[in-house]
């Protein structure tokens, strides 16, 4: 299948492509143009609807509201958490770290750079009120909406800051983003949300991320999820030839400031040519 309405530029279609991807045992995805395609033996839509109820009602969904610091008691919380969720998705929202290396209300946590926002903001909390909402829509045409566009924009719904296509003018705005739902396109951010794993924190900080940048790649090869994973984990270290040789491609998506009380945004990204752009991002220790 196609998926037409996604595109590398805007994050959260990134992420779309890439939780639907690890929602299908056994399909492969490649991006070599501007869409992406993604082969699966059975229905593609219907498969992905059949995955909502258990996923609403999985652990790491279910045992933790937010994962900063101050919100899951701090390092006992976390390895109490460890005992409750799956490594690949605790490790996607925070880490543990030297607590002189982060804020003193953040307890030696440091959380995914994937958590834009900021305030009363609950990150996991979010993610089951999308799935609680989407279940009471049409779940098999939201998806294709999702998939196959057009992305029609008519239902209140958050994405943590990803969809660079949903961006207001925050100046505007009665309320912060980060206090408020916009319409959005419900289908595509469970799938977005559902890439998570991908993202895991590397050296206390989100692989790819930088201050002011987040990188990620696309590849022109069939991928499994498992090979999503590795390229994922692997990109800076790949040499540029094999990169050229499998049609990877880097992304950087600009991070943005939304309001004075520290919120930010993702802004669409761009193919990523530079190298030593001073927004190039890293996962190892900082200079």
């Amino acid at each position: 299948m196609r998926l037409t309405a996604l595109r590398p530029e805007n994050p959260v279609a990134m992420m779309a492509a890439y939780g639907a991807l690890r929602l299908l045992p056994g399909a492969e995805l490649r991006w070599a143009d501007t869409h992406p395609e993604l082969r699966w033996e059975g229905d593609i839509v219907q498969g992905l609807a059949r995955q909502l109820p258990d996923r609403r009602a999985a652990p790491e969904i279910t045992a933790l509201d937010d994962p900063r610091g101050m919100n899951i008691g701090g390092v006992a919380g976390y390895r109490r958490l460890a005992e409750q969720i799956p490594h690949e998705w605790l490790s996607s929202y925070a880490a543990e770290v030297d607590p002189t290396k982060v804020a003193k209300n953040d307890m030696g946590i440091a959380k995914t750079r994937l958590l834009l926002f900021s305030g009363k903001h609950k990150f996991v909390s979010a993610a089951r009120e999308l799935m609680d909402a989407l279940a009471k829509l049409d779940l098999e045409d939201r998806l294709r909406e999702a998939l196959l566009g057009p992305w029609r924009y008519d239902t209140k719904a958050q994405a943590w800051g990803w969809d660079a296509a949903s961006r207001d003018d925050t100046a505007a705005m009665a309320e912060a983003p980060s206090a408020s739902k916009k319409l959005g396109v419900p289908g595509a951010y469970w799938l977005a949300w559902e890439s998570m794993p991908l993202w895991q924190m590397v050296n206390g900080r989100t692989v790819g991320h930088g201050k002011r940048a987040w990188t990620y790649p696309t590849c022109a090869e069939w991928l499994s999820w498992d090979g999503l994973r590795a390229l994922v984990m692997g990109r800076e270290q790949m040499p540029q030839g094999e990169k050229q040789v499998f049609g990877v491609r880097e992304w950087t998506a600009p991070i943005l400031d939304t309001n004075s009380t520290g919120g930010k945004e993702l802004g669409m990204a761009r193919l990523s040519r530079d190298r030593s752009s001073p927004n190039r991002s890293h996962t190892g220790p900082r200079p």
